[in-house]
């Protein structure tokens, strides 16, 4: 489906995802921390393993 060119067209796919019954403007979702939570203990790992590896070649 190629983009719209008009605003008039925009409004009739707005229109008809409306008519079917499909929200074109969901309500945004609350974060849950989850995933910054994990790519916080994802980093910490890395770079552990990083500092090990770093002071094992220097031993």
């Amino acid at each position: 489906m190629k983009p719209p060119e008009t605003i008039e067209e925009e409004l009739k796919i707005i229109a008809d995802a409306i008519d079917v019954g499909i929200d074109p403007f969901p309500p945004k979702r609350e974060p849950t921390g989850w995933a910054k939570a994990a790519l916080g203990w994802f980093m910490i790992i890395m770079m552990v393993s990083w500092v090990s590896q770093l002071l094992y070649q220097s031993l």
